[in-house]
């Protein structure tokens, strides 16, 4: 009797995992490379900010008097802080996660880049979704996540 009561619950499981692969092989070519200096146009699953540009955010941009290798570590315990992500690549300047959603696990690209300019760290981000036309305005809230942590952050020294 338990193992007919059984028999839905396992084929749910099946389809879930099915539907995990299926999503992780359709995100798999879609994957960023590197970061872009804007997203695309008319896009509802990216977002972006920068000192001279911006996109699907009121945030302003983020600058600190800092060193880069300070900024970093606020942004490296950022990404400590979020569940299901993990690092592809990084520099002393420049930070590629890849951030997915909980249930599903759709894929997000989120570029962060450090550059000194007049004695001050700027901080580009961009978050793009690999997959569908929109985010469910997980890309912007993402964005204001890093931007109260770093505000909230305390740093060291100053760029050169």
């Amino acid at each position: 009797m338990w193992q007919e009561a059984a028999k839905p619950v396992g084929y749910g499981i099946a389809g879930y995992l099915a539907l995990l692969l299926l999503i992780q092989g359709l995100a798999w070519p879609m994957a960023m490379e590197e970061m872009s200096d804007y997203c695309p146009e008319n896009s509802a699953n990216c977002v972006y900010s920068s000192q001279t540009k911006s996109y699907r955010t009121e945030l302003p941009s983020l600058r600190f008097n800092a060193s880069i290798d300070s900024v970093m570590n606020a942004v490296i315990k950022w990404e400590d802080s979020l569940w299901f992500s993990s690092i592809l690549s990084s520099d002393q300047s420049s930070i590629h996660i890849v951030h997915r959603t909980p249930l599903m696990q759709f894929p997000d690209d989120v570029f962060i880049t450090l550059t000194c300019t007049n004695g001050m760290v700027e901080v580009s981000f961009q978050s793009q979704s690999r997959l569908g036309a929109g985010d469910l305005n997980k890309n912007p809230e993402r964005f204001a996540d890093f931007h109260e942590h770093m505000l909230n952050s305390s740093f060291q020294d100053s760029c050169i």
